[in-house]
C-alpha cells in the first residue's frame, strides 16, 4: 500500500508538476506576501505576539484553500476531467466554508485525543484524515463526510496512520537537510529569501501529502465493501 501510494504520487506530481504550479502554487505566492506585508511592522521583523498570531492564522487559512485546490486538481487529473484555472478558484472558493468546519471539528477532536495521550490523537487524525477528500470529492456534508471517513477506516486506522508518518517523516527528514543550509546564511543576512524558500518546500510537501492521501483513500475505497 504504501509503495503504491509512493509510485502513485512521484508519476501524478511529476507528470502534471505544471498543472499544480498554476493553480496552486500562487496561493503560496499569497501567503508569502502576507508574510512580508506583516513582518514589515515596525519592531515585528519576526513578528510580536500579535503579528504572528494574525499572520499564522492567514496562513493557516490559505493554506487550507491550496489543499482544497489541490485536491479538486488531483481528483480531475485521475478522472480525465479539465477546468480552467478560474473555474477551480471559485470552486474552490464555494466548498471553503464546509471544509473549514469539517477541520475545525477534526481540530477539535484531535486535540482531545492529545489531551488523552499522542497516540489517541494521532489515531483520530488517520480515521477522519479523507473527510476532506469525501467533501469535496463527493460533495457529501459535513456530517457525511467524518462519518464516511470513519467507516472506511474502520479497522484499519493504525494501518493508515503508519502510511501517513511514512511520507511525512520522509518529507521532513529531506527538508531539514535541505532547509538546514540556507537556514545558516540566510536567516541573519536575508530571512525573507529564506522564508520564500521555506514557503516553495511547503507548496511542494503540501501537494505531495495531498496526492499520497488520494491514493490512500482511493485503495481503500477499492478494498472497501462500503458504497460512497
Amino acid at each position: 500500500m504504501i509503495l503504491d501510494a509512493f509510485k502513485f504520487t512521484n508519476n501524478l506530481f511529476s507528470n502534471h508538476f505544471s498543472k499544480f504550479l498554476s493553480v496552486v502554487f500562487p496561493v503560496y505566492v499569497i501567503i508569502f506576501f502576507v508574510y512580508l506585508q506583516m513582518s514589515s511592522i515596525p519592531g515585528n521583523e519576526f513578528g510580536t505576539t500579535t503579528a504572528f498570531n494574525y499572520q499564522e492564522l492567514v496562513t493557516n487559512l490559505l493554506s487550507m484553500y491550496a489543499v482544497i485546490l489541490s485536491i479538486l486538481l488531483i481528483d480531475d487529473i485521475c478522472n480525465g476531467r479539465k477546468r480552467s484555472n478560474i473555474n477551480y478558484l471559485f470552486l474552490g472558493a464555494y466548498l471553503y466554508f464546509k471544509i473549514l468546519v469539517i477541520n475545525l471539528i477534526t481540530a477539535l477532536a484531535i486535540v482531545l485525543g492529545l489531551v488523552l495521550l499522542i497516540l489517541p490523537g494521532l489515531y483520530i487524525s488517520a480515521r477522519l484524515l479523507f473527510a476532506n477528500y469525501l467533501a469535496i470529492i463527493f460533495d457529501k456534508g459535513i456530517i457525511n463526510s467524518l462519518k464516511k471517513s470513519i467507516e472506511i477506516t474502520q479497522g484499519k486506522g493504525w494501518r493508515v496512520l503508519g502510511c501517513l508518518l511514512a511520507v511525512i517523516i520522509s518529507f521532513l527528514f529531506i527538508m531539514i537537510l535541505v532547509l538546514a543550509g540556507p537556514a545558516a546564511f540566510l536567516i541573519e543576512e536575508n530571512i525573507n529569501v529564506y522564508m520564500a524558500i521555506v514557503f516553495s518546500f511547503s507548496f511542494l510537501f503540501t501537494t505531495y501529502i495531498t496526492i499520497y492521501s488520494y491514493r490512500l483513500l482511493t485503495n481503500l475505497m477499492e478494498t472497501s465493501d462500503e458504497s460512497i
